[in-house]
């Protein structure tokens, strides 16, 4: 299961990289909630899915489809999948991780952690 949870959010990033929005809709789940603090969501008026779809209208869900990730990592966990990856903003890079609940088979749950990537990092590590 852990295979298909791992091509199955990779299809996800896909999907949304070639601005395909309705094929990524596709693959969440009914019950589908995002927990990132940017997008907006009141259960009472629409479904998860419905306001994950309203960000990525957005100047700023826009900007993110066009950017584009540069997939570096994946992690997964049945029934969780873990993307660590690079996203040219036009506002800056950032580095992000996508955290992704599998359930039935589609992807029911998300959270994500995004970080500015410095101009001048303070060690030789790098972000990716």
């Amino acid at each position: 299961m852990t295979d298909f949870n791992r091509k199955l959010v990779l299809e996800l990033f896909t999907r949304l990289d070639a601005g395909d929005l309705d094929g990524g809709l596709a693959l969440l789940h009914p019950d589908f909630v995002s927990h990132n603090p940017r997008v907006p969501h009141d259960p009472a008026k629409a479904t998860g899915r419905e306001a994950f779809a309203d960000f990525f209208r957005t100047p700023a869900g826009k900007a993110l489809l066009e950017a584009g990730t540069d997939v570096r990592r994946v992690i997964a966990d049945d029934p969780l999948v873990a993307v660590h990856n690079r996203i040219a903003l036009p506002a800056g890079e950032v580095a992000a991780v996508d955290i992704l609940r599998i359930q039935d088979g589609l992807i029911a749950e998300h959270w994500d952690v995004v970080q500015p990537v410095p101009d001048a990092p303070a060690n030789p590590h790098g972000m990716f």
